[in-house]
């Protein structure tokens, strides 16, 4: 039976993979709505990652959800703040507004229920309550805004480097 660190090494691999696809369509034109979904698929990875090395954890929970981004990246982002010397004050300010990123992220995958207020995705068409079909293609994703201000650079810097200290 694999361990816990195996599983964390795993999936902080993959993270890893997933985050360099997403830097690398940087420069493509590709539709925004493929890069933020593999930018989705890093940090849910990162997040499961941690998860795994934490002791008495039951990986077989990783599965069943997507739902581990907005709940777990922000304390990971908080760690990596911390290793990185930022002052806790001026850190807790810059954590509240990634907590928001985060949430943005996590609702991109088309699992995440949302309660049916927030039926963008990145993956699959969407009606609205009007019954109008709509394209992750045409649509722009608030995440799509917060990423690319200094803040947003900022936040995939930290996640680069958190992916970087598992492996």
């Amino acid at each position: 039976m694999a361990t816990g660190e195996e599983w964390a090494l795993a999936y902080a691999r993959q993270a890893s993979a997933d985050f360099r696809t997403f830097e690398a369509m940087q420069t493509m034109k590709v539709p925004q709505c493929h890069k933020l979904q593999f930018l989705q698929m890093a940090c849910e990875k990162l997040a499961k990652s941690h998860l795994c090395g934490s002791k008495g954890f039951d990986v077989s929970k990783l599965r069943a959800s997507h739902a581990w981004i907005a709940k777990h990246l922000p304390g990971i982002i908080r760690q990596r703040m911390a290793v990185l010397g930022y002052e806790p004050i001026r850190g807790l300010d810059i954590a509240r507004q990634f907590k928001h990123l985060c949430q943005e992220i996590e609702i991109l995958a088309p699992a995440i229920k949302r309660g049916g207020v927030r039926p963008d995705n990145c993956e699959y068409p969407w009606s609205d309550d009007k019954d109008k079909i709509h394209s992750p293609l045409d649509w722009t994703f608030q995440a799509s805004n917060l990423l690319f201000v200094p803040r947003g650079r900022q936040f995939l810097k930290l996640v680069r480097g958190a992916i970087d200290d598992i492996l």
